[in-house]
């Protein structure tokens, strides 16, 4: 007992404890606050992104429809060979549809497992109050 009478601890170690618990948990809120605004950003994009393929698609259909009752036919040489045409572009069309949704796929992935990463973080500081259950499917 006399032992711990007989400790002094430094007034400048106790404030310098303290400074670094409010510098840590400064930024575990700035960390989840990035988490919160980065899981709003993937939904915003994909809601834009399936808004804006989709009146892609329906943009081109009736442009095929339109170019299909407007023509008129000297052969049948000539009607398909034009329809051919419409075809490919279509498919055209298409293929680079799925090359961007390959892309958008593979960007959510990482930002999905970025998430993850922060999670895992937040759960190790074992901060009260973390109240986190989100899981992340399978975008490791």
């Amino acid at each position: 007992m006399e032992n711990l009478k007989n400790m002094k601890v430094s007034i400048g170690l106790v404030i310098a404890i303290i400074v670094q618990a409010f510098g840590l948990i400064w930024y575990v809120a700035q960390l989840d606050s990035t988490v919160t605004n980065l899981d709003t950003s993937v939904t915003s994009i994909q809601e834009a992104q399936t808004t804006v393929d989709i009146a892609v698609l329906q943009a081109d259909l009736e442009n095929l429809k339109r170019l299909v009752e407007d023509l008129n036919f000297e052969s049948i040489e000539d009607k398909n060979k034009q329809v051919l045409e419409a075809v490919w572009d279509m498919q055209e069309k298409i293929s680079a549809l799925e090359t961007k949704d390959a892309v958008i796929e593979n960007e959510m992935r990482t930002i999905m497992s970025d998430h993850s990463g922060f999670s895992d973080v937040l759960k190790q500081l074992n901060l009260a109050g973390y109240g986190d259950s989100r899981t992340y499917g399978d975008y490791d």
